[in-house]
């Protein structure tokens, strides 16, 4: 099924739209809320978040990339729901990724942070735009899907030596891009 027939069926407020997306993309969901969450309960709770928002969302919200919509929801969903579990000292299996960028991004914790993460998201964005295909997926994947190492290896075919070091090199980088940029 397309996505247009999909977002019409959100449209029509046919509860078809559902499971129109349940079968769709739900492995897609399920697979970022899992790398954040590594818990099954948890992650299924994220994913049956994610329809409810979609629902509530659209209309009057109409995504010009549902995937792309909805990975944001469920992606946002795992995050809160990880901090969650943090504070109560349940999980641990994030810790890495974040400390990896922690040194490069600082969390926001004021309305002036605020509005600077809307600055900083752009700059990386464009920054994400000057990589090729690959780096840019390796990147995407370890930092906003939050897939591991490991897995991003057997994907690409390289070795998780290899792949870590190739992330190293994408957070240098980076790291040069943002402080060139004044960040």
């Amino acid at each position: 099924m397309k996505d247009i027939e999909i977002v019409n069926h959100f449209l029509e407020r046919n509860e078809y739209a559902i499971s129109d997306l349940q079968n769709k993309y739900g492995s897609y969901c399920y697979s970022i809320a899992n790398n954040i969450l590594n818990n099954h309960e948890d992650t299924e709770e994220c994913v049956n978040d994610t329809w409810n928002i979609a629902w509530n969302s659209i209309p009057p919200v109409i995504p010009i990339s549902l995937k792309a919509f909805l990975g944001k929801i469920v992606r946002n969903q795992a995050l809160i729901k990880y901090r969650t579990n943090h504070a109560q000292k349940r999980y641990s299996s994030m810790d890495s990724v974040l400390d990896e960028l922690e040194e490069i991004i600082p969390s926001p914790s004021n309305i002036e942070s605020e509005v600077d993460s809307k600055l900083l998201s752009d700059v990386i964005n464009t920054w994400l735009g000057t990589l090729s295909k690959e780096d840019r997926d390796l990147f995407i994947r370890r930092y906003y899907m939050c897939d591991s190492v490991k897995s991003i290896s057997q994907r690409v075919s390289f070795t998780p030596n290899k792949t870590a070091q190739k992330l190293l090199k994408l957070r240098t980088n980076l790291k040069n891009y943002l402080i060139q940029k004044g960040l």
